[in-house]
């Protein structure tokens, strides 16, 4: 068996293996963008021309699409955090490849003050990537649903997360995240509220795992 001889119209090994980082880049930026309400960040993954369909939510110009995702005003906490899994990429040609990434997505909101509920979406996206200006970027996606599940609960003890999450810092959907201040990671202790001079009070009460 010989070794198929990389051509002009084909990516060597090598290049596969770095267009393919590429592509899975774009994925963790689209998942950035969308977690982080972050319209810019969400319009960079595609070419002006990219469209997206995600069925009957939105079918059009993925420029338009990141629009969706303007921070709110306060801005809400995080709330939604999306996981890429299984990453599949064919290429086709030395600019054109077809990617299917399984993802996860989790949505967390209160339903009223007594009550939460968690959203948990799988799914897949399915997408044509083209290399153009030595960029890859989405051409064309479609959002495949696989399954979901919605769960209320009450946010009081045991099932409360409000004393556990206050000894946190707070992940935000918008520009006061701390992915937009990295400045704070220069200097010890320089994140607002910061109190590096106080002696430590967690108290754990059981193992963490």
């Amino acid at each position: 068996m010989t070794d198929k001889k990389t051509t002009e119209t084909e990516l060597s090994p090598i290049d596969k293996l770095l267009a393919k980082a590429e592509i899975y880049d774009v994925l963790m930026r689209y998942c950035q963008g969308v977690d982080r309400s972050d319209p810019e960040l969400v319009k960079s993954v595609y070419h002006e021309d990219g469209y997206d369909d995600h069925g009957a939510m939105f079918q059009g110009p993925g420029w338009e699409f990141s629009k969706f995702f303007t921070p709110e005003d306060p801005p809400r906490g995080a709330g939604a955090v999306h996981f890429i899994g299984n990453h599949y990429v064919e290429f086709e040609g030395t600019d054109k490849a077809f990617s299917e990434a399984y993802f996860l997505s989790l949505s967390h909101s209160p339903v009223d003050d007594d009550t939460a509920s968690l959203f948990t979406f799988a799914g897949r996206y399915v997408d044509r990537f083209e290399k153009r200006n030595g960029e890859w970027k989405v051409a064309n996606r479609i959002c495949l649903h696989e399954w979901n599940n919605v769960q209320r609960f009450p946010t009081e003890p045991p099932n409360s997360v409000r004393d556990f999450a206050a000894q946190f810092v707070q992940g935000q959907s918008g520009p006061d995240d701390v992915f937009y201040h990295r400045e704070w990671l220069d200097k010890t202790g320089s994140r607002p509220d910061a109190k590096p001079s106080d002696p430590p009070v967690f108290q754990r009460k059981v193992p963490i795992r």
